[in-house]
């Protein structure tokens, strides 16, 4: 396999676990509201800090990738969301669960504003390119509830966060 193709791959598989892992709460929320005795109301509002900071963060990532390069910042989004995820398995708290959602929104950040220039750098037609790239993102928000009902099934909402953001590592 060329450079270039492997680097696509990489790239897509990353615009995948980008939608997975941010959505894995809203599949487990029921889950971890029961563990915690608080109501869906209550344990849904611990999300909105990280999805606020998945957008809000695309501003200086995008700053920083164009300033000081892309490569460091997608390796940081592997190893950071996936860490992190897999951490927010190992929460003992509403808390922590709320401080871990907080850091995968953060590294979620990373994706688009760097993952998607690299793709489409030095490409004169890159509509196939961000086509394919898409369904890859959106194959990522159609397999949460899968992966997520899969594992919570076979190893609670814990093993949900862990086995996912390993694999992303």
């Amino acid at each position: 396999m060329s450079t270039e193709r492997l680097r696509t791959l990489f790239l897509n598989a990353g615009h995948f676990f980008d939608h997975m892992l941010i959505l894995i709460y809203a599949t487990a929320v029921i889950a971890i509201a029961s563990e915690f005795d608080r109501s869906y109301g209550e344990i849904i509002a611990i999300a909105t800090p990280g999805f606020v900071l998945f957008g809000a963060m695309s501003l200086p990532f995008g700053w920083l990738g164009d300033r000081f390069g892309r490569r460091g910042l997608m390796s940081l989004f592997f190893i950071g969301i996936g860490l992190t995820t897999a951490l927010t398995g190992l929460s003992t708290s509403v808390w922590h669960v709320s401080i871990g959602l907080t850091a995968i929104g953060v590294f979620a950040a990373i994706y688009h504003p760097v993952g998607i220039p690299m793709l489409v750098q030095g490409i004169d037609k890159p509509g196939r390119i961000l086509g394919v790239n898409g369904v890859f993102g959106n194959m990522g928000v159609a397999a949460a509830p899968l992966v997520v009902g899969g594992m919570m099934a076979t190893y609670g909402w814990r093993g949900a966060f862990i086995g996912p953001g390993l694999v992303c590592v």
